[in-house]
């Protein structure tokens, strides 16, 4: 066992830099795991006149071309729904979407969905926003109190419900995992939701979340990350950081 772990400490991790990382008008910061790929609602509820709309548009043609005349109402319906309710999650905070495929313990396929809403609030001490946050679920379960980076608070919660049938699909459980951090300036509030119907692998899942938590900024941290791994920075005075990472910016 100790040769195991000696040989895995050789192994360099591998920090990955999303594009949309250097997006100059985003407004939070996360990292979450490999195997999530980001939906873009904007181009999915693109505003009138931008060239979204029209990149939009050009594709529910291409794809009303490609399916028979008698089904394409049934398309129209629902690309009309999809659009319809990625402007509900845009009109509740929602600035971020990833779905996720990855394998579960019997080799089926298990899938997931990230959001993160970005939300207004009235002004509170962090802590006392991470507190109430949690508290004012419907049903607050398995509720925990974190402790961030530079001390910041934040909390979790996860709890199982059951989706009705729709669309010819039976009722299922359904887990969800919602983690809430306030901005250090009080006004905003994070929130953080990852839903499956895996439910047998919620232990997992709200790990995940917890780790994502800590990667959470309300400011851009790459150039501190960038300059850490180059060993450049003020306070990277250690190459224990720089040699065991392997960093793709690109």
């Amino acid at each position: 066992m100790t040769e195991n772990r000696e040989n895995t400490a050789e192994v360099p991790l591998r920090l990955v830099i999303d594009d949309s990382a250097r997006d100059t008008s985003a407004k939070l910061w996360y990292a979450l795991p490999d195997g999530y790929l980001d939906v873009p609602l904007e181009a999915l509820d693109p505003k009138p006149g931008t060239e979204h709309e029209a990149q939009f548009m050009n594709t529910m043609a291409l794809v009303l071309d490609c399916v028979p005349e008698e089904q394409r109402d049934r398309y129209v319906g629902a690309l009309r729904d999809m659009r319809f309710m990625v402007a509900q999650m845009r009109s509740e905070g929602v600035i971020g979407c990833s779905l996720g495929m990855h394998f579960a313990d019997d080799g089926t396929s298990a899938l997931s969905v990230v959001t993160a809403a970005l939300r207004d609030i009235e002004w509170a001490p962090p802590k006392l926003t991470a507190v109430r946050a949690v508290s004012l679920r419907e049903t607050p379960a398995n509720v925990d109190l974190l402790t961030l980076p530079g001390g910041r608070p934040g909390s979790i919660s996860d709890t199982l419900v059951t989706a009705p049938a729709m669309a010819g699909m039976p009722a299922q459980d359904l887990y969800q995992c919602d983690v809430y951090i306030p901005a250090p300036s009080g006004a905003q509030l994070a929130v953080l939701t990852l839903s499956t119907t895996a439910v047998s692998g919620r232990a997992h899942y709200r790990d995940w979340m917890e780790a994502i938590a800590h990667t959470v900024a309300f400011h851009d941290p790459l150039p501190e990350i960038e300059r850490t791994v180059r060993g450049d920075g003020p306070d990277a005075g250690s190459d224990r950081v720089k040699d065991s990472i392997t960093a793709d910016f690109g």
